[in-house]
């Protein structure tokens, strides 16, 4: 038996038990990103492709930077976001920042993905 087949269903039993439905929403690239590639042509508009993820957020810490409060956290999932993409739980909708892969023996296991 390898490490995944002994902790991916431990993951999705935790999920079950302390995480809740959510969306997790694509966004298109960053624009002048996209036009950088594309030699300053605009590229054609994208829609925000969503999936339904089992997520757990953990404890929220408020963050203060130039006089503004932020709140971080971290989500726990099964589904790989991309940084910059948007979990939307309940009415809160959180912006994903760095996302750690937990891969032992190379096969993903689950994404702990730093939000705000």
């Amino acid at each position: 038996m390898n490490l995944y087949d002994e902790f991916y269903p431990l993951v999705v039993e935790m999920l079950d038990e302390f995480g809740g439905n959510a969306t997790l929403i694509s966004a298109a690239p960053a624009a002048p990103t996209i036009d950088a590639k594309r030699s300053g042509r605009p590229a054609p508009k994208a829609t925000p492709r969503t999936r339904p993820v089992r997520a757990a957020v953990g404890p929220i810490a408020i963050k203060g930077a130039d006089g503004r409060s932020t709140l971080q956290s971290v989500a726990t999932m099964l589904a790989e976001p991309l940084e910059g993409d948007q979990l939307k739980q309940g009415d809160v909708t959180w912006t994903i920042g760095s996302v750690t892969c937990v891969a032992p023996q190379g096969k993903a296991i689950v994404f702990i993905a730093e939000v705000s």
